[in-house]
């Protein structure tokens, strides 16, 4: 009687016991689904993890700012609307400073150098505090930024001279303002409005970004500058990984970190050089290569960058010392 006691107890236990639901996770990209970064990045990641994780959970992509806009981004993973995003940290001044070092011009010239960086700062734990409240699936960058121009070809500093450009953060506006040029803040799927109607005169980015918001009919003209690089990070909430059984966890840090990072990097370097090449070959778009002498003109105008970037951090001796080691990664 009582072993029956005991066997009926268990079995109650066992039905009553709180189980891991199986859930769909949201992977939020501010970027269409055809974009680069949804398609070459975030879903080719989605599938590699899916066919690991357990029967009933798997990751599902929310493309086009669905989930909210690109600077919003990194609040909606904390908040807990999107499982994982891709955020641009320096959309979100003052969140995520140290990864910013990258903006340095003339610092990053290919994602490959720049993941390289950014994973050698948070693996010695210089970024530990800005990413504190989230489970970091990659930290990574863009090549170097070429200037995108609508009307008028840019060689040196002076051909910015009182244009208004489209700026990728806070520091960028700084920089222009050392060219003669401002910043105006505008989310990327309403650039291409925004060059079109005349409201700014150009704007810096990739290659990628000029064929997925078709750049090319509004701004033919590129000027091949290492001006800055952008970072980039895939995010995910802190408490919705967690949640999952050990066995996820475990799938999911395997797709994370240094290896992710540089597989990402190896994407968007070639993506980057084969989207150059595309435009070279059809004679649409003018590339300006800059001659020495020009690009000692671009070194001059940015002399006190790395100055400014220090001094505009909330910890300049942080910033500093991620700044030098930056640069011993840049030089290695």
């Amino acid at each position: 009687m009582f072993n029956r006691l005991l066997t009926a107890a268990a079995t109650a236990l066992i039905l009553t016991a709180p189980a891991l639901e199986a859930r769909e996770m949201r992977v939020s990209s501010f970027e269409p689904a055809q974009g680069f970064y949804s398609s070459k990045v975030l879903q080719p990641w989605i599938e590699q993890v899916n066919a690991k994780l357990s029967e009933g959970n798997a990751f599902k992509l929310y493309p086009g700012s669905i989930l909210g806009a690109p600077p919003a981004q990194a609040e909606l993973v904390k908040a807990g609307v999107a499982d994982v995003a891709l955020v641009v940290p320096t959309y979100t001044p003052g969140l995520f400073p140290l990864s910013g070092v990258v903006e340095v011009p003339g610092l990053v010239e290919t994602g490959a150098k720049g993941a390289d960086i950014l994973n050698t700062l948070a693996e010695e734990g210089a970024l530990d505090a800005e990413y504190a409240d989230y489970k970091v699936i990659a930290v990574f960058t863009t090549p170097s930024y070429r200037f995108l121009m609508a009307d008028k070809a840019v060689h040196v500093p002076a051909d910015l001279d009182g244009l208004k450009l489209r700026s990728p953060s806070k520091f960028g506006s700084e920089l222009f303002g050392m060219a003669g040029a401002s910043g105006v803040g505008i989310p990327a799927p309403q650039v291409y409005e925004n060059l079109e109607r005349g409201v700014v005169a150009g704007a810096v980015w990739v290659m990628d970004a000029y064929r997925t918001f078709r750049l090319n009919e509004v701004a033919p003209n590129v000027t091949n500058t290492k001006f800055i690089a952008q970072p980039m990070a895939v995010l995910m909430n802190k408490g919705a990984y967690d949640s999952l059984p050990d066995a996820d966890k475990a799938v999911i840090d395997e797709m994370s970190g240094r290896a992710t990072a540089e597989w990402i990097a190896s994407v968007v370097d070639e993506t980057d050089a084969s989207n150059e090449a595309a435009f070279r070959d059809a004679g649409e778009v003018t590339f300006i290569d800059l001659t020495d002498e020009e690009k000692a003109a671009w070194d001059a105008a940015f002399a006190g960058a790395a100055d400014a970037w220090v001094k505009g951090q909330p910890d300049p001796a942080a910033a500093a010392a991620a700044l030098d080691r930056a640069r011993a990664v840049a030089g290695e």
